[in-house]
């Protein structure tokens, strides 16, 4: 992703930060509004920073999901039909991507990343996830993998494709939205 892309994609997740912790105490059309203010005067105001750069290094690639869910939880709070993963999606995405993150550090010795680079097994995957996006009615996981594929295609960011619809922080993410929904 170009650093363009990178400010856009961090505007979104600080505006998105913004948005969940005003809407504690703020209507969802303010939260959403001084979120978007707020992430979008960070990162143009002080794009040469250490913090922004600082946090542009450390989230660095954004991919495409992380800042889909962002912009998709906050259209959601507006009204937005999107639609939404249960909670036995959720548990079985959280259980094989940690097994998936477990071979990309070497825990298990099996080098499945290495598929996102190959444009057979991507083509796929890209396909796997369509299909279970259109068996499921849910076309936001069908966006963010075609999305994911363009961007691979053009180059921008990572060579490798699953840098672009994963992200590490899906991990917690994805933990807190099930210990959320048991509470």
């Amino acid at each position: 992703m170009s650093g363009l892309g990178a400010s856009v994609a961090l505007a979104l997740l600080l505006a998105w930060v913004i948005f969940a912790l005003a809407g504690l105490f703020l209507s969802p059309p303010i939260a959403v509004a001084l979120g978007a203010v707020v992430g979008v005067a960070a990162v143009v105001l002080a794009r040469d920073t250490l913090g922004v750069s600082g946090l542009i290094a450390v989230l660095a690639p954004f991919g495409v999901m992380l800042p889909a869910l962002a912009a998709r939880h906050m259209a959601g709070s507006l009204g937005a039909d999107i639609p939404g993963f249960s909670s036995v999606e959720i548990a079985v995405f959280l259980l094989v991507y940690v097994v998936f993150l477990s071979t990309a550090f070497g825990v298990i010795p099996v080098d499945l990343y290495r598929y996102g680079y190959a444009p057979w097994p991507v083509g796929a995957l890209v396909l796997a996830v369509c299909a279970y996006a259109w068996l499921t009615g849910n076309w936001f996981l069908a966006g963010v993998a075609v999305l994911g594929q363009v961007f691979w295609m053009l180059g921008w960011g990572s060579s490798n494709w699953l840098d672009h619809v994963l992200h590490v922080f899906l991990v917690p993410v994805a933990a807190v939205v099930l210990l959320l929904r048991l509470i």
